[in-house]
């Protein structure tokens, strides 16, 4: 007996011993990494990293692995590749802190946080740009998780990524504080970027509009597709604009890199004017566009890794044949080529930079992971002032070109006297300055339209400021200006600056339109649509406001039910069920059903007051009405549907000697249902749930007037503006009330109807008058 003990103690010693020794094996080469407060860490070079070919493994299985191997570089960049990869590093608090372990390249697909302290799992977070943005910890375009710890004990941090794309992992570690002053630096740098890209877009738009040149269109769809880039690349995209969307993040990338290629070829022909050069010209550009449109297929049939691969090689041979064809060209003197070619040196740089890394040419670092950023900022500033450059070499031709033919017109003018009436009889003023005599000369519809001066002179010097004059010598001239004359009237000015040929001014030519009508017009389409914008949106805040809390309410009941339902399932897998919690379960299932039904119900209401109040009839069902009967038919439909606590409500009713009303029954019944509905609901409180309504009748060459009116509780003075607003429910937010019935009520008196309402003033109670046409 003595010898079985001996033997079976030298074997537990003999396991314990190899437990350790092969435990020592996995962790005795890593290093553990001492966090300080206040000190910015790169992990990547003190951990160790395991391949997962099948991407099978569990975090226990992979930290058991033998397969372990040194990063040794501070720059972790493994190309692209379909195994999941596992990285490990062991850290220790110097002294108490929150740390912040960050990854700062946004788009992995699928990244697993795993935080061990003494063999126990104590953290696990799922994130990854294939995973919902609601699944990060922290709130950041990158990837992130927090840890507090107050001693110094060692901690293990896994974490397992798999991605199409590129696999990098700039993995480091800086305290909270620090976090939140890198994450305002790099959202300021962000924000330049954005702004610059905004700017060049709004302006160059701006110029298409006014100018109708389609090279500027073509450059802000380049702008635009960059800029929607850059969103996806940088993660604020995921971040700020579609966080609900993880499905984009699939596409964004290689789509918008296809689509901006296309982008950049039509530009490149249509800027640099390809069609118009020769045959060889019109080739190169044929062969950029199919390139592009190739481009633009693989992003949308291919993989994600496969597009990224296809797209690198198209943008290389579209940058060989980019610059090659703008530098020909530049160097034949055509000058809008040099802005061309260094801005794509710069933009194709960048992305050559950053190719390199994806394929793991280049190390991934701030620079190269940002340098299609950099490259594409300075291109659209390069681009752009290309453009300007090519605007004012147009401008410059058309003034010439301007220049000569006024000069020709006026030759012809002088030379052909017979067309001085047709000058006169002109329905535009209009009039001439010769500087040489001095004089003035207008025809007589200026003068009929400037009778409040003596001549045009006077008129122009008390119409331009000096800043015109500068303006008008500067640039040869002033298109429509616009002059408020008089009470309604308006104006339209053009000048144009008459030059010999050294420079000097010789003469100034003008015309004077009366466009009151075309202004008044415009003013009233303005107001209009103004009234449409404003509808619109009271329209929507006051839909979203009157479903936000039944539908919140719907939502929060289901997440109970699937709660609950998920435990007792659980239960009953365990054998753990009883009869007791399965009838609570239920029981809860049951009223959190009657719960949603209250307020499903109440949105159809809603929805049916919604549909009622913009319903318009167009046929009136015109009857007879005996007023003794409509009151007291309508009270008795009431009572019985009121809650047996209803307040008791007396109603005084004086015809007045009016026996009948000729309207709609069904429409003049349902606004006194409302009114009487509204006093029971709204009028009365606790206390008081006693209260009289007041009817009478009287009437006019031309209207029936019913006065309403009841002694509760009155209106406020913000309810009495807002009455009739749709939507506004005032001090009166009683479960399912839709703010629609004073609304409906308005709309059925005076749109259906063809009547009148009017809110009356009470120092006590409720009051209107409801008018109706005889």
């Amino acid at each position: 007996m003595l010898r079985k003990w001996k033997i079976s103690f030298i074997i537990l010693v003999t396991f314990l011993m190899l437990s350790f020794f092969v435990h020592s094996e996995n962790t005795q080469f890593l290093n553990v990494v001492e966090l300080h407060r206040g000190e910015e860490v790169q992990l990547i070079q003190y951990g160790q990293i395991l391949e997962d070919i099948k991407g099978e493994l569990s975090w226990q299985q992979a930290q058991a692995s033998n397969a372990w191997l040194d990063v040794e570089t501070s720059d972790l960049n493994l190309g692209m590749s379909r195994s999941a990869y596992w990285f490990r590093v062991q850290i220790k608090y110097a002294e108490e802190q929150t740390r912040i372990f960050q990854i700062r390249y946004p788009l992995l697909d699928y990244v697993d946080f795993f935080l061990v302290k003494n063999d126990l799992l104590i953290k696990h977070i799922e994130t990854g740009d294939s995973r919902p943005f609601n699944t990060r910890e922290l709130k950041d375009k990158n990837f992130a998780i927090s840890h507090y710890e107050n001693s110094e004990q060692v901690l293990t941090l896994l974490i397992r990524t798999k991605t199409e794309g590129s696999m990098v992992l700039p993995l480091l570690t800086v305290n909270i504080e620090d976090y939140a002053q890198e994450i305002s630096n790099e959202n300021l740098i962000h924000g330049i970027y954005f702004g610059i890209s905004v700017a060049m877009f709004l302006y160059n738009l701006m110029l298409f509009v006014y100018l109708k040149d389609r090279n500027y269109l073509y450059y802000c769809l380049f702008v635009f597709i960059v800029f929607l880039f850059a969103l996806a690349y940088t993660g604020q995209g995921f971040y700020r604009f579609w966080p609900e969307y993880e499905g984009l993040n699939r596409y964004m990338i290689p789509v918008t890199s296809g689509t901006g290629l296309l982008a950049a070829t039509l530009f490149l022909g249509s800027f640099l004017q390809l069609n118009n050069r020769g045959r060889w010209a019109r080739k190169v550009f044929l062969i950029c566009l199919l390139l592009s449109i190739i481009s633009v297929v693989a992003s949308l049939f291919l993989s994600y890794s496969q597009s990224i691969q296809v797209l690198t090689l198209i943008q290389l041979l579209l940058t060989v044949l980019y610059l090659g064809t703008s530098s020909y060209l530049w160097k034949v003197g055509v000058l809008e080529a040099k802005y061309f070619t260094l801005a794509w040196v710069f933009f194709i740089l960048g992305n050559s930079i950053n190719s390199a890394r994806v394929l793991g040419v280049l190390p991934s670092n701030t620079f190269t992971v940002y340098a299609s950023l950099y490259g594409s900022a300075i291109e659209m500033i390069m681009l752009s002032m290309g453009l300007a450059y090519r605007f004012e070499t147009m401008k410059e031709v058309q003034i010439e070109l301007s220049r000569k033919l006024r000069l020709a017109q006026q030759s012809a003018i002088n030379n052909l006297e017979k067309y001085r009436d047709l000058f006169q009889q002109s329905p535009v003023g209009l009039f001439r300055y010769e500087r040489d005599s001095d004089k003035f000369y207008n025809n007589d519809k200026s003068n009929a339209l400037i009778n409040n001066h003596e001549d045009i002179r006077e008129f122009l010097q008390d119409e331009l400021t000096f800043s015109d004059y500068k303006y008008l010598l500067e640039n040869n001239g002033i298109k429509d200006k616009a002059i408020q004359y008089g009470d309604g009237k308006y104006y339209s000015l053009s000048l144009l600056v008459i030059r010999n040929d050294e420079g000097k001014v010789i003469e100034i030519e003008g015309s004077l339109l009366d466009v009151s009508e075309q202004k008044l017009a415009e003013n009233l389409r303005l107001a209009s649509e103004r009234e449409k914008l404003s509808s619109l949106t009271q329209l929507v805040f006051g839909i979203s406001h009157q479903f936000n809390t039944p539908l919140g309410v719907m939502i929060t009941t289901e997440d109970m039910i699937k709660e609950y339902v998920s435990k007792i399932l659980v239960d009953i897998d365990d054998d753990r069920v009883n009869k007791e919690d399965l009838l609570d379960m239920l029981n809860m299932v049951k009223d959190a059903m009657v719960l949603s039904s209250e307020n499903t119900k109440i949105m159809s209401t809603m929805l049916k007051d919604l549909r009622y109040s913009i319903h318009t009839r167009e046929n009136l069902n015109l009857s007879e009405i005996k007023t003794i009967t409509l009151f007291e038919d309508l009270l008795g439909y009431l009572k019985p549907q009121l809650a047996d606590d209803a307040c008791v409500l007396n109603i005084d009713v004086s015809t007045n000697g009016i026996n009948t009303i000729l309207s709609d029954y069904d429409v003049l019944s349902d606004v006194l249902v409302r009114l009487y509905r509204n006093s029971y609901s709204h009028g009365y409180t606790k206390d008081n749930r006693e209260g009289l309504i007041t009817i009478k009748l009287s009437q006019d060459d031309n209207y029936i007037c019913i006065e309403y009116s009841d002694d509760g509780r009155g209106l406020s003075d913000a309810e009495q503006e807002n009455i009739f607003v749709p939507f506004y429910t005032g001090n009166s937010r009683k479960k399912g009330n839709s703010g629609l019935g004073m609304y409906i009520l308005h709309n059925q008196i005076v749109k259906i109807l063809h009547g009148k309402v009017e809110l009356q003033p009470s120092d006590t109670g409720f009051a209107i008058n409801i008018f109706l046409p005889k």
